[in-house]
């Protein structure tokens, strides 16, 4: 089972599981899986090598959102 299949599977069940946020760590570049990303429900994407700056940041933003909607 790929993370696309895990995220999807999570997508579809009950909230408030189907709503935590999903942010994958990919070695693949982005552009070949932007879109698998977004129709997998996955809210976010990191490339390897990680940057935990990076992570910060995107941790931050994802959990503002879920925080503070707009």
């Amino acid at each position: 089972m790929s993370g696309f299949d895990i995220s999807q599977a999570i997508r579809e069940m009950k909230p408030p599981i189907s709503n935590i946020p999903i942010i994958v760590l990919t070695a693949l570049p982005v552009e070949k899986i932007r879109n698998k990303c977004i129709e997998s429900g996955i809210n976010d994407y990191l490339a390897k090598p990680l940057k935990i700056e990076k992570l910060k940041k995107l941790k931050f933003l994802t959990l503002s959102t879920i925080c503070f909607p707009v």
